[in-house]
């Protein structure tokens, strides 16, 4: 299987009650080809655990029937076996070291470039640039330190080169157990070229087809309302909570963060369309009374299909409430931005009749 490539479900419940990737960013969110973008991903653990995790990061294209996705059995094959290309009793084609990116490391940079990605763009015509190709960049956290991760990486890379092909072959098998025990999650790239047509002119706040760009969250507004409908307190980035306490919450954009863009369909027309970003919430401490809400402008607070756009911590007990935990605000646009913030949360001083 391709391992390195496993497209999962991004946003999980609220309630963190098991590691897990709760989104992966791309910064910038769209890119051109021969840009890079720097890839994060936002791991979450249950309260109380720090048990150490590494991250390694894989990339594939996706343009029809040509893939530059790099499996399970061709990365541990190729690095802990020999060199890609170097087989001289192999019929294939030497293959082009720009197409197989991966790292070890905490975050990833990924560049559009490869004799994969490149044929395949040049097989687009410019309307098609415009949406462009996707690359799916997956990311796989594993049981030990980045830096063990990393030193165990190079083992495996180099091993050929250094040390004998047993131990590449056992760091290698070493690697691929860890990857088995692992936990990964998946996003795609789209490499595109917006100047590649010219869009209708139509009444539109932007004239000209743009790449996306993520959501930019401002903060957290913490209400002392239960129904969120006063002007609310900037939450810090530590809060101090105490049993059964509600927290009312309702997070906030910074200036510019809903996008309006240019879009041509299928049919060659031009559309207007505005983003329409929503939040995801968990929480190690506590529980969310709703798994996901709606950006509301100041004093837009009606609720949208059901959703309401403030959310509600709701602390447990005393018998059942951690010394702290995490709150993560996690945003989503519709074309694959995102964004998100994290709160520290502390229990108080235990209070009388609490």
């Amino acid at each position: 299987g391709l391992w390195g490539c496993n497209l999962s479900e991004l946003t999980p419940p609220s309630s963190v009650i098991r590691a897990r990737i709760a989104g992966i960013r791309a910064t910038p969110a769209e890119i051109s080809l021969g840009e890079s973008t720097q890839l994060d991903a936002l791991f979450v653990q249950p309260a109380g655990d720090d048990s150490e995790w590494g991250a390694l990061w894989f990339s594939c294209v996706e343009a029809g029937g040509a893939t530059g996705c790099l499996g399970g059995g061709d990365f541990l094959g190729d690095l802990g076996g020999q060199p890609p290309g170097d087989d001289d009793d192999s019929a294939e084609e030497p293959r082009d070291p720009r197409d197989f990116q991966f790292s070890a490391d905490a975050s990833f940079v990924y560049t559009a470039h490869g004799t994969v990605i490149e044929e395949a763009w040049e097989l687009l015509s410019p309307a098609e640039r415009v949406e462009g190709l996707v690359v799916l960049v997956s990311v796989n956290y594993v049981p030990v330190s980045q830096e063990a991760l990393q030193e165990l990486f190079l083992r495996v890379t180099f091993g050929p080169q250094n040390g004998t092909p047993e131990d590449a072959e056992a760091a290698a098998e070493e690697l691929g157990e860890l990857i088995e025990n692992g936990i990964n999650a998946a996003r795609r790239i789209v490499v595109s070229d917006k100047s590649a047509d010219t869009p209708a002119a139509i009444d539109c706040p932007v004239s000209e087809l743009l790449p996306n760009s993520n959501p930019n969250i401002e903060g957290m507004l913490l209400h002392l309302d239960e129904e969120g409908k006063d002007q609310g307190l900037p939450m810090g980035p530590v809060t101090f909570v105490n049993p059964e306490d509600i927290l009312v919450l309702r997070p906030v954009f910074r200036e510019g963060a809903i996008e309006d863009y240019l879009y041509i369909t299928t049919q060659g027309d031009t559309e207007c369309r505005q983003e329409s970003p929503y939040f995801g919430w968990l929480s190690n401490m506590g529980s969310m009374a709703a798994d996901y809400s709606f950006f509301a402008e100041e004093g837009d607070l009606d609720e949208i299909a059901g959703k309401l756009k403030i959310n509600r911590l709701v602390m447990p007990p005393a018998d059942q409430l951690a010394p702290s935990g995490d709150l993560w605000l996690v945003a989503r646009d519709r074309r694959g931005g995102i964004d998100w913030m994290h709160f520290n949360l502390e229990r108080g001083l235990a209070l009388e009749g609490r």
